[in-house]
């Protein structure tokens, strides 16, 4: 006998995209993938955090810096219950304890830039993870439990990429890595920011994506089966702090912009966090749809025939030329 999923869901995955609607250049976005037949979730992240380091012109952080350019791009994989991992797992909020992240990969991105005024740091993350118990039947429906989604790691996350170890969270971090062949610079940083907030500040961050699924805009189309739940963040979460040296003004800030949709294949209702699939309702189906459509055709196509049949039917009597005697 056919499991509950199996007669509800097609065999095809059931899908969660939560695409970012922000500007390209803080995009940050999350996709999530839940496979009804394996039981597992996919994580797709890509965090994207712009930090930016300004300076008067006329400073010796201006001479140090100005045409810096660096990039560095490291890549690992790591197996459930190894340090990364068990950060990644603890960072989900509202599970209740039985949502357990299987594995994941890491790629890290750096790109540094500086000029006359600012140094650019771009970082990117990007995290594909596989989690486990998201699915539960009840009462012959399928449902899959979402409140874990809109994870922000706390602290650092220490991982293992091609031989070195990395924290790929914090933006003290990110710093120290972009500037490591800098030391003026980053001394300068770390004495001037390292104590501040924004040194700790999380760049894996997804939190302004924990709203209630049943409270984001719902939209169904029957055309390619998918229901969507769209949600859009207003402005830009940022971060920053300055300080005052020799009379001349430095700051330090940190830009990050997660905002998103989800889109689940097949008829979906929310509730709180929680999605259930359900059969699509008549009213809504495609069949339906076509049907009405093949009507419509159809009667268009029989009122053409019609008329088209009177046009010949109507004969049109020739002139007639009447010669005089």
């Amino acid at each position: 006998m056919k499991t509950a999923a199996k007669r509800i869901l097609p065999l095809t995955a059931l899908t969660i995209l939560l695409i970012s609607m922000a500007p390209l250049a803080y995009a940050s976005t999350l996709k999530v993938t839940l496979n009804p037949n394996t039981k597992l979730a996919k994580i797709d992240s890509v965090s994207t955090t712009k930090i930016v380091f300004t300076y008067p012109a006329t400073s010796t952080m201006a001479t140090y810096l100005k045409g810096v350019s660096s990039s560095l791009k490291l890549n690992g994989s790591f197996a459930g219950g190894t340090s990364g991992v068990e950060e990644l797992q603890s960072s989900f909020p509202y599970h209740d304890g039985h949502i357990s992240v299987k594995n994941m990969t890491v790629s890290l991105d750096y790109s540094t830039k500086g000029n006359a005024t600012a140094l650019v740091v771009n970082k990117m993350t990007h995290i594909t993870a596989w989690v486990s118990g998201v699915f539960s039947v009840v009462n012959h429906t399928v449902k899959a439990d979402l409140g874990w989604r809109s994870f922000m790691v706390q602290g650092a996350m220490n991982v293992e990429l091609e031989n070195h170890p990395v924290d790929i969270d914090l933006v003290g971090s990110a710093m120290e890595y972009s500037l490591g062949s800098h030391q003026i610079a980053l001394g300068f940083l770390s004495n001037s920011f390292g104590g501040g907030d924004i040194w700790s500040r999380p760049t894996l961050n997804f939190s302004a994506l924990n709203s209630p699924l049943s409270s984001w805009t719902k939209n169904y189309n029957s055309l390619t089966n998918t229901t969507t739940f769209s949600k859009t963040i207003s402005g830009q979460t940022t971060f920053s702090a300055s300080i005052n040296y020799n009379g001349q003004k430095y700051s330090l800030s940190a830009v990050s912009d997660p905002s998103g949709e989800v889109a689940v294949q097949g008829y979906a209702n929310a509730s709180g966090d929680s999605i259930t699939i359900g059969p699509t309702p008549a009213y809504l189906s495609l069949a339906v749809w076509e049907a009405v459509a093949a009507i419509v055709v159809a009667g268009i196509a029989v009122g053409y025939l019609a008329l088209r049949s009177r046009s010949k039917a109507r004969t049109v009597a020739p002139p007639v030329n009447t010669l005089a005697v």
